[in-house]
Order: C-alpha cells, then structure tokens, then sequence
C-alpha cells in the first residue's frame, strides 16, 4: 500500500484546507512524493517514543496521530524534548507520521459529531462554521459515457443527477478504425450530468473528470451557488434523545461515555435541571462559551476551560461541562480507524494500546 493512497483516503474526509491557519496537519516525518510503501498503520492521539516503538513492534511504518507531531517547529533535533525524542525515533525507524489535527476537528463526522454520537445525540448544526462554498458541475457527455462519469462523480461525493440533453448529439467512431473505408461516425445522444459539491472537494472532481477517456469530448462546467456550508466547522449543537435528562443523570453519562474520572461545571448546574439541547467541542474551546450559551442550549461540553472563563461564565443560564482534553479527543482514533479500513479492507491497521492520558488524576 502506497502512503499516498492512505493519505489520500484520510484527507478525502478531513481536506487539510479545513485546518485553522495555526495548525499543522498533514505529513510530518516522511518523503512528500508519497511513493513509499507502508506496511502497517498505528493510530494514536499523540506520537511519542513509546508510540513510536509499539509501531515497530506491531509492523507498521506509518503512525496516523490526531495532533501534529511538530506543532511550534524544531530549532534543533537532539531528542531534549519529548517531541524532539519522538521525531528522532521514528526517522531512525524509519516511520512516517501523519496527523489530521483541526482539519478532523472540522469535518463532517469529526470529533465533535463523533462526542455527540457517542452521546445518543443527534446533530442539529456548527457552532463556527467554516468558509465552505457550494459549486455546481456540470458535464454533457455522451450517454455511453454517462455511467463512468457519474461513478467518477460519486467518487468524491454522495449524489449526483443527470438527464439527456435533448436535440443535441455527438459524432462517436464505431467498431475498428479502417484507414481503407474511413471512420464509420453515428451520432449518439448526449446525457447531462451533474453534481453539487463543496469547494473542498471540487479540485479532486475535476481532476478525477480529467483523467478519463474521452475527457477532451466532453463540455465541464463549473458555476458557483453564491451559499456556503453549514456542515462543516469546529463544534456542533446536537439534541439528546427523548426528553433529555437532569444535570446530575448528564454528569453521569459524560463520566462513563468519556471515562472522564472527575468532571468540572460551571455556576449554573443544578443536579435536578433539565438538559436537553446542548453544544460540543472537542479540545479547548472556551472560546465557544458565549455563542453556546446565545444559543440558549442547556449545556456546552469542552476539553478546557480557565478559571477566568468559568468566572465571566458565572452568570450565564448554559452550564459548562468540562471532561478533559483526552477524554474528549480520544474519539479521533475510532474515526481514523473508520475512514482508513472502509477504503483498505484487509490492511493491518491498529488502534494503540499503549497511549495513556498525560494528565493523572489523583
């Protein structure tokens, strides 16, 4: 297996333009040409030495991490810091590491869709939605090409329609060219096909398009739908199921969803209130307190909130729930593990057993 071929696959899902313009998602430790073949993949949250050597341990040459392994870059690579020891390990190795940070955290189906499924709840929007346009392709071909280009539209997203283009048609050669008795050309009925698409997917549709036989026959079109997605960003609002439950019944199913041993609150919980409608966040997002709360949902669900934000929160009617940056983000692996073996079947892919939480609960 290529590791262009599993970087391809994990950005088709989460596109790296969906990063925050501080991230460093993408390739960290390996050769860009992509042509390398890799022999197994560990998934983990963070790449460290011990990770480093379960890779080796387990057979595989690429580590798939949620958060990048060289975030700030190196000033020097003599293994002083964690980071430094993690990156030095695998080159010596010779493991790659890839890692989708804020790009997974802004996909459809990323982190923090991934917290609210895990929670019964069912997704009603995001809370920062990213600058995502809609565009509408277009491709006249003809009706005995109709089918590839609808799979090849399929390839890069889920619907597409089409119908003939009446009174139009294609001069298409038939049978064997015979230089003695000319092209044998009939005209045959030309098909539209069409699709909506996200601008973070319209490069690798037309690249797709591009490749095909007959691509210089047939009329593409691109026109933009002057709307933007609502569907992909950072956070989401989602609804329990039924009627909700109490804060108190809330605490407890974030405890034992999350494996989170000891969850704050802020000023405004009350064991016997009513939760409902709420708002998630994977990692640190206290930024997201105020527009949860204009939300008016009953509850906002992070990684990390400060003292500070707990204090200018104090009179807010939303209740905070804070269940750790691990807890919240350990989810990432699942959907790693999701995307690459839904594309690569009978791959070894493995989720790490030895990732443990840096912060300890005493």
């Amino acid at each position: 297996m290529k590791l262009s071929a599993i970087i391809n696959a994990i950005e088709e899902f989460a596109p790296l333009p969906l990063q925050e313009k501080w991230d460093n998602s993408g390739l960290q430790i390996g050769l860009p040409d992509g042509n390398g073949e890799v022999t197994g993949v560990l998934i983990c949250l963070d790449t460290t030495e011990e990770i480093v050597r379960e890779a080796v341990a387990k057979g595989c040459n690429l580590i798939v991490s949620h958060h990048p392994l060289i975030f700030k870059g190196f000033k020097h690579l003599t293994g002083s810091t964690p980071q430094e020891a993690a990156a030095a390990a695998a080159i010596r190795a010779g493991v790659a590491v890839y890692s989708a940070h804020t790009s997974l955290d802004s996909t459809i189906g990323g982190v923090s869709y991934a917290m609210a499924a895990r929670l019964g709840a069912t997704v009603s929007g995001v809370i920062a939605p990213a600058d995502v346009e809609y565009y509408t392709v277009r491709v006249i071909c003809t009706r005995s090409q109709s089918s590839d280009v609808r799979l090849t539209l399929l390839g890069q997203t889920e619907s597409c329609t089409y119908s003939d283009v009446e009174g139009e048609s294609m001069a298409a050669p038939v049978g064997d060219f015979d230089p003695a008795a000319g092209l044998d050309l009939r005209h045959e009925p030309l098909t539209s096909v069409s699709i909506d698409i996200d601008s973070l997917r319209l490069g690798g549709a037309l690249r797709a398009l591009s490749g095909m036989p007959g691509y210089d026959k047939m009329e593409v079109t691109v026109t933009p739908q002057h709307r933007r997605s609502h569907d992909y960003g950072l956070g989401v609002y989602a609804t329990l199921p039924d009627r909700g439950m109490t804060g108190a019944e809330f605490a407890d199913l974030l405890r034992t969803t999350f494996g989170t041993p000891c969850i704050k609150a802020s000023a405004a919980y009350n064991p016997g209130m009513k939760i409902r409608c709420i708002a998630l966040c994977g990692g640190s997002a206290p930024d997201f307190i105020s527009r949860a709360n204009a939300a008016g949902v009953d509850a906002y669900v992070t990684a990390d909130v400060r003292y500070h934000d707990f204090a200018d929160a104090a009179n807010l009617t939303t209740v905070i729930f804070v269940i750790g940056h691990f807890e919240s983000e350990n989810c990432a692996k699942d959907i790693f593990y999701h995307v690459i073996t839904k594309k690569f079947a009978n791959f070894a892919v493995y989720k790490s057993e030895k990732e443990t939480n840096p912060v300890k609960y005493l």
